[in-house]
């Protein structure tokens, strides 16, 4: 097994789990993968050789209370089952009856969402699907008990992009597979070498896609980004200014105080507050529920609920950008990496000298910034926006 720098694991071969007799029963905990609000799953080819059960953690968590949640298959009682550990604490969630035999392999995946959906499929099928509360984090990994000295094989990690990527590595694996590590840097190295080295390109060039579009950081990822903004009041006060002229209408209206968001489409707000406090004093945010968001980014406050007027005195908290990456936008992304591999690997044929690391890349060069892929990245780009 490979586990890159980043934590995640990445296995393209068979590997065991050893337990031990007389260990502690859980000894042979093998976690990977940095604790993550997203969405990830893990698929393994599961053999019990020896011992009764073999298992698969998800939502690892370290803390005040350890817990995590453990699917089993258990060869003893013919079932599969979904259980809750909270440190000593073994709750079972869920128990399907299925025959579980010693020696025989099983396809297993497990899904975990980041709204603590679970799904547990065996052989294509799904067995367990349920939502635990409690469980929106933690590591993962594969469990063999040491007092049954159960050994369990032939693990297969399957990689989920992380949720400020914009390209998952496995999609980028596939395109560029004929080119290895030695082809990129001049020079061998592992496995995990090379998964390192495609993840730090999906990092840099998603983050690349956000600065070319203006945008918040991990703007583009599933369902968007939170964002915390402050605008300086106005101070309308009714009735003195309650109405102003519509030239379009050429009729007054009622006046209602608005700001712009600097980040859009909004896909919710948060909150809205108000500062009372003078500047130098402790701050005193009061929040209010006297507006109506847009998803164009523009907020309208009630004249009855018009902020004081001040500077910074108005917080802003929300969320912005899209339910899922835009294809475009992951196509993209990949088309910079591509751009960039090919040439990483055409400069070092060029100077047919072999580098230590691979040599920093200037991602605005036209060789890889070409004019296609800015027509689409300015289909994007932030435009500006207005204030109270």
């Amino acid at each position: 097994m490979y586990e890159t720098k980043s934590g995640e694991w990445y296995v393209e071969a068979s590997g065991e789990l050893h337990g031990e007799v007389g260990a502690d029963p859980y000894r042979a905990l093998c976690i990977g993968g940095e604790a993550t609000d997203t969405d990830y799953e893990i698929a393994s080819t599961v053999s019990i050789v020896k011992g009764t059960k073999a298992s698969i953690i998800v939502f690892y968590t370290v803390g005040a209370t350890t817990k995590y949640l453990e699917f089993i298959l258990s060869a003893s009682e013919n079932k599969i089952k979904l259980d809750k550990m909270e440190n000593v604490t073994r709750t079972n969630l869920a128990s399907v009856s299925y025959v579980i035999d010693k020696g025989k392999t099983y396809e297993c995946t497990i899904k975990a969402g980041s709204d603590a959906t679970i799904t547990c499929i065996v052989n294509g099928a799904i067995i367990i699907k349920t939502t635990v509360t409690g469980y929106v984090a933690g590591q993962h990994g594969f469990v063999c008990e040491g007092t049954a000295s159960t050994d369990y094989s032939q693990f297969n990690k399957r990689y989920v992009k992380q949720q400020s990527d914009y390209v998952d590595i496995l999609t980028l694996r596939n395109a560029v597979k004929p080119i290895d590590y030695k082809d990129l840097v001049g020079k061998d190295g592992t496995i995990q070498d090379y998964y390192d080295y495609l993840a730090i390109l999906i990092e840099q060039a998603s983050r690349f896609v956000d600065g070319e579009t203006q945008r918040a950081s991990k703007f583009f990822q599933k369902n968007g980004v939170s964002i915390i903004e402050y605008f300086d009041g106005v101070g309308i006060t009714p009735p003195e200014c309650l109405y102003e002229f519509d030239e379009e209408t050429d009729a007054w209206r009622e006046h209602a105080a608005r700001l712009y968001v600097s980040q859009r489409p909004v896909l919710s707000v948060t909150t809205v507050e108000e500062n009372s406090a003078d500047i130098g004093d402790s701050d005193v945010w009061t929040a209010t529920t006297k507006y109506r968001w847009y998803d164009k980014g523009e907020i309208i406050f009630s004249s009855s609920a018009i902020p004081a007027k001040g500077t910074k005195n108005v917080r802003v908290t929300y969320k912005a950008g899209y339910a899922n990456t835009p294809l475009d936008i992951e196509m993209t992304c990949m088309r910079i990496i591509t751009n960039v591999i090919h040439k990483l690997i055409a400069d070092r044929t060029a100077t047919f000298v072999s580098f230590s690391r691979p040599q920093a890349v200037n991602f605005s060069s036209p060789d890889i910034l070409t004019p296609d892929i800015k027509t689409i990245l300015n289909r994007y780009r932030l435009t500006g926006f207005g204030a109270m």
